[in-house]
């Protein structure tokens, strides 16, 4: 590991919390499942069947430590396992602007850091789904960059499915009240129309729920303008909280131990969560660099 990852002072932890230490850049380089990670019979021989597919195919990654992200996220389903994973290769092939320079020292990443909040919260909800944090520190656009945003973004999905392939699903959280008009906007024209594809079909990762927090009146006309942007299974996966500062109805679905004190949570701060989130990335500057997308 870089002195620079080798050097990121972890905060002290709680003992409730579960999220996966780093791994060694040689754990994330492929070979077999870990011993942790037992699958039943059928499920191993879905996988095998789609390693041989792979290979056919001359997709990159062919170790099941690599493809069993796709099988699981498909629920072993072998055809979709296999349009996941043929569309996670292109994705990425098509946008190298976005999966490159994926390091937290980088200027562009140092200032979108500085405007956007993200967090992977440090205890997974009892049905076993991590949660994912968003919130904008500021309401000025002038450093909102989306490319940055959704680099970001990619970098937290990589951070789980690398040290979680088999998590139920992800929960994301969007604390939309600093958001004004002129974010929609930037979203629905700069978004990259190539990702989509990537983020939809593409990304090994269940998709629960989505929470958008402190949406103001005008708030529902800028989901409206973004209605061009997913599909409507995704859309119908969201649910609006619109009174402000009210979480009541988010701790209906998660529980309060699982969230940040920003939403009447039991844990830390979102910005402390945000800067363990950001350290966390630093550490796997390595890995990603082993992959690619320094």
């Amino acid at each position: 590991m870089s002195t620079e990852a080798a050097d990121v002072v972890a905060p002290t932890l709680d003992p409730t919390w579960d999220l996966p230490a780093v791994p060694s850049v040689e754990a994330v380089r492929g070979g077999p499942l870990p011993p942790t990670l037992v699958l039943g019979k059928d499920k191993e021989e879905a996988l095998h069947e789609l390693g041989r597919w792979v290979r056919a195919e001359g997709l990159p990654d062919t170790a099941d430590s690599e493809l069993v992200k796709f099988i699981h996220s498909c629920d072993y389903d072998l055809e979709k396992a296999k349009k996941c994973a043929r569309d996670f290769y292109k994705g990425r092939r098509d946008n190298p602007e976005l999966f490159s320079g994926w390091d937290t020292a980088l200027p562009n990443m140092q200032s979108i850091h500085d405007v956007v909040l993200c967090a992977t919260l440090p205890r997974k909800t009892p049905e076993n789904f991590r949660i994912m944090v968003t919130a904008l520190k500021t309401s000025d656009t002038t450093n909102y960059v989306i490319a940055d945003v959704c680099k970001s973004m990619l970098m937290s999905m990589e951070m789980l499915f690398l040290t979680e392939p088999t998590c139920a699903g992800i929960v994301v959280l969007h604390d939309l009240s600093k958001v004004t008009f002129s974010h929609f906007l930037k979203v629905a024209w700069s978004m990259p129309r190539k990702l989509q594809a990537y983020m939809e079909d593409g990304l090994p990762i269940k998709r629960e729920t989505v929470h958008l927090l402190n949406c103001s009146p005008f708030v529902d006309n800028g989901l409206k303008l973004m209605r061009h942007i997913g599909r409507k299974e995704d859309w119908d996966r969201m649910r609006v909280h619109r009174a402000a500062g009210d979480y009541s109805e988010l701790h209906k679905f998660v529980p309060v131990d699982c969230l940040p004190s920003d939403f009447g949570g039991s844990l830390p701060s979102l910005e402390e969560l945000h800067d363990m989130t950001i350290r966390r990335m630093a550490a796997f500057k390595d890995i990603f660099r082993s992959r690619g997308l320094i």
